[in-house]
């Protein structure tokens, strides 16, 4: 079986309200994933979009890669349609080739809370900034160049309505707090747009958005609300909030018959897995200060930080094993902290997870 990118069950809406609605066992909410994740690979493929292209956008950021947010007083947007202005001055500045989730919406706090957790995040102020009396307008998107980034800044630092760039590529209070509030608006793949649609069909031509894309030389795609919004939805990458366990769950359950909280599961590190990352992995542990570790301290610390990761890539593979990927932060000696990609391989009968890498 292909990887699963992702899923997106925060809300308890799409899948887990079909699955609810008609009851179903673990085992036939499996298959019933694994049919929506086939029929968006298919629908895709039949317009040249390969599923496999989009990871990019739809998985944590990679080293060297960054994550914003954009913040907007909207007092000061002149036009009831704040959020298409944003994102028609956006999207020429996103780079035809690259792949980029762009997700929006307001911010549902005052401005004056909301302003406390973009400083603590480390947000660039735009001089005018001014943060208003009502809601902010946010725009998030991930896998960005460090260029891509400046440009974007640059582009709305005479706007009067802006207020700032946070970044978001590390954790923060506010990063989380955006992972409870922001929708996937729209999903870039080079010249190609995918948004959500409200057309029967899986995948066609078209948006249901009134975005500028045709104008700057983009094809839109709608793709269907029950596959968008489950498997092309970028979750942004936070602390597991006690309303995400289910989000958890339903992952796992995508490749397993038994899903169940890792809280309980322990960590295997082969003895030769162990070695393997101590010859080729080792500049990633000696940037964590892992590298003089035992196999027990090591898996201690991967244990550690499960609670709090990012599942992902969620595969079944040729021995009948399946596992999938996580993203933890660990703290650097110095700088800025290491996102580190943990696979591991799910037994539940064992409430065991057994690493396969580490990148």
């Amino acid at each position: 079986m292909p990887s699963i990118l992702t899923i997106n069950s925060r809300g308890g809406v799409g899948l887990t309200a079909s699955r609810d609605y008609f009851n179903m066992s673990s085992t036939q909410f499996k298959a019933f994933i694994k049919g929506h994740h086939t029929l968006l690979v298919d629908a895709l493929r039949s317009f040249d979009i390969s599923y496999d292209a989009l990871a990019p956008a739809l998985t944590p950021s990679v080293a060297g890669r960054q994550e914003i947010a954009l913040i907007f007083n909207i007092d000061l947007i002149p036009s009831d349609f704040y959020g298409y202005e944003v994102h028609k001055h956006l999207i020429p500045l996103l780079g035809k080739d690259s792949t980029i989730s762009v997700l929006s919406g307001d911010i549902l706090l005052e401005p004056t809370i909301a302003k406390q957790l973009a400083v603590e995040a480390g947000i660039i102020q735009s001089p005018q900034a001014e943060w208003g009396r009502q809601f902010l307008y946010c725009v998030y998107l991930n896998n960005l160049s460090e260029q891509q980034q400046r440009t974007i800044h640059d582009a709305f630092a005479d706007w009067p309505s802006f207020v700032g760039l946070a970044p978001m590529t590390y954790s923060s209070r506010l990063k989380t707090v955006l992972g409870t509030m922001l929708p996937t608006v729209y999903v870039k793949q080079g010249k190609r747009m995918l948004t959500l649609g409200a057309e029967d069909d899986w995948v066609y031509e078209g948006s249901e958005i009134s975005f500028p894309f045709k104008e700057n030389g983009y094809k839109a795609y709608g793709v269907h609300d029950s596959l968008f919004s489950a498997l092309l939805s970028y979750k942004i990458p936070s602390e597991v909030l006690p309303v995400y366990q289910e989000d958890v769950l339903v992952s796992l359950n995508a490749i397993s018959d038994a899903p169940m909280e890792l809280s309980g599961f322990d960590v295997e590190i082969a003895e030769a897995k162990h070695e393997y990352l101590l010859t080729k992995k080792f500049a990633i542990l000696e940037a964590v200060g892992l590298e003089d570790l035992s196999v027990l301290d090591l898996a201690a610390v991967i244990r550690a930080n499960i609670d709090g990761g990012y599942i992902y890539r969620l595969q079944e593979n040729v021995d009948n094993t399946v596992q999938f990927t996580l993203a933890i932060e660990l703290k650097k000696k110095t700088g800025s902290p290491l996102v580190a990609r943990v696979a591991l391989k799910y037994f539940p009968e064992e409430r065991k997870l057994r690493l396969v890498t580490m990148t």
